[in-house]
């Protein structure tokens, strides 16, 4: 019993969220896309530096994958030297002495000695850092990071390398140095060596070949000591500019998009609201007709003659008399009980096509009731009302009921002059024709009588 009652309580609980729940998505899904955008957009201001960030990290102990080269003044003509422990990567001591002008020493990583053309692409980058440790006389080194272009360097010539510098404050002891890659220039004494043309002297670091560690300006003669911990390029995937435009373009497009489904959409319910509209017309219109018409002979009903009938008596502009004739089928009955309702409601129906033939679409053709049949329409004059009745008699009688055979009806006629009475007058004095025309045997046309009118 309880575990019934657990699983209703929790049918309960769930159908509202898997029915509901899925509905509320389907009709708001512009909102629910809208949100979810919006907390897109949230996220992708807030985690874009984890999102787009990325870095080089070079370490003593990728040694082997980066060619480490080490030089002094000695070319020339100083005594200054450069000494490399083997079992330590990426840590050096130079020596300058003063037998030289500028004496200087440095120490660099080649990214690939085996294609030295071939560097890293490093224009989507913006700093790097440098944590090392460094003891000396000056107060200063220089870091060069150098960029290989067929316009200006040659291989195997290090000089025609662009030398992107840099001249580093330096703190004794361990320190991290934090550049940006803007805060380098291109080397003045390296424009004036080359002959570079003003349009190539600016930096350049989309094919870097060589990062470099060299000793200070005028660094005085002494001893120097560096040890580098580790080198960090930091770079973006797209600019920050460029993160923010991305931005700004999708939802200029989701925007776009949203107006033409809306436009779209707007045009759809448009059409839609006129199609139903069309619908709601026809469906009035076909109340309307049936309401005034026989569901089965699609002939005017009772309502659908008294209608036309008060229009045609109010009509001011009608001249001349008028006949109403009252028709019955004869030995109806049988028909049904002979051969069925079905085959009674094709007679009908055969019936009715037989009256619109041989009516004008000026004159109330109509089903009164049962198996009797009104017609009103405008005639010369007795005679005439007369006529028009047994032509239709005799369209009937010459008739193959399909299923049945030949039959025939009788004919009550009223004639009336100009002034059109009541409608209920006018069809109980056809009634006491038809009547007469039955007590006469059927399958005739009666004339409704000064007498008979009295009758009725």
């Amino acid at each position: 019993m309880r575990n019934r009652i657990a699983k209703s309580l929790l049918s309960r609980i769930r159908t509202p969220w898997n029915g509901g729940g899925l509905r509320l998505a389907s009709e708001y899904r512009f909102e629910v896309i809208l949100c979810l955008m919006l907390l897109a957009t949230l996220a992708a201001v807030r985690f874009q530096e984890p999102l787009l960030s990325r870095s080089i990290m070079i370490e003593p102990r990728d040694a082997k994958i980066y060619t480490p080269r080490f030089y002094g003044d000695q070319p020339l003509g100083g005594s200054s030297d450069i000494q490399i422990d083997p079992r330590r990567a990426m840590q050096w001591r130079c020596t300058l002495r003063a037998k030289y002008t500028y004496p200087y020493c440095g120490y660099e990583l080649l990214f690939d000695a085996r294609t030295p053309e071939r560097g890293l692409n490093l224009s989507r980058y913006d700093s790097v850092t440098v944590d090392l440790d460094y003891r000396g006389p000056s107060d200063t080194f220089r870091i060069y990071i150098k960029n290989f272009d067929p316009r200006y360097s040659k291989p195997g010539i290090p000089d025609t390398l662009k030398f992107n510098k840099v001249e580093v404050a330096a703190k004794h002891g361990r320190d991290v140095v934090t550049l940006k890659l803007s805060d380098f220039g291109v080397a003045e004494w390296w424009v004036t060596q080359n002959k570079i043309r003003p349009a190539l002297s600016v930096t350049q670091f989309d094919n870097v070949t060589e990062f470099e560690f060299q000793t200070g300006t005028l660094a005085p003669p002494g001893t120097y000591v560096f040890r580098v911990h580790r080198i960090t390029l930091h770079g973006r995937l797209v600019s920050q500019a460029a993160w923010y435009a991305s931005i700004l373009a999708v939802w200029a497009a989701m925007i776009g998009l949203y107006l033409i489904y809306r436009i779209v959409r707007l045009r759809r319910d448009l059409e839609q609201r006129r199609r139903s509209q069309a619908a709601a017309l026809r469906l009035a219109r076909f109340a309307e007709e049936s309401a005034r018409h026989d569901y089965l002979t699609r002939l005017l009903n009772r309502a659908g003659i008294t209608e036309l009938y008060h229009r045609m008596a109010m009509d001011r502009q009608r001249k001349g008399s008028f006949a109403a004739t009252l028709l019955d089928i004869d030995h109806f009955k049988e028909v049904n009980d002979r051969f069925g309702h079905k085959t009674g409601d094709k007679v009908l129906t055969e019936i009715a096509a037989i009256l619109n033939e041989n009516m004008r679409a000026s004159d109330i053709v109509g089903r009164w009731g049962g198996e009797e049949f009104l017609l009103v329409c405008g005639v010369e004059d007795e005679k005439d009302a007369e006529r028009v009745a047994a032509k239709l008699r005799e369209a009937i009688q010459a008739h193959d009921f399909s299923g049945v055979g030949h039959l025939t009806a009788s004919f009550g006629v009223y004639h009336g002059r100009e002034q059109m009475e009541s409608l209920d007058w006018v069809t109980s004095r056809a009634d006491a024709a038809l009547y007469q025309a039955k007590e006469q045997g059927r399958n005739c046309v009666v004339l409704c009588c000064p007498p008979q009118s009295e009758a009725a």
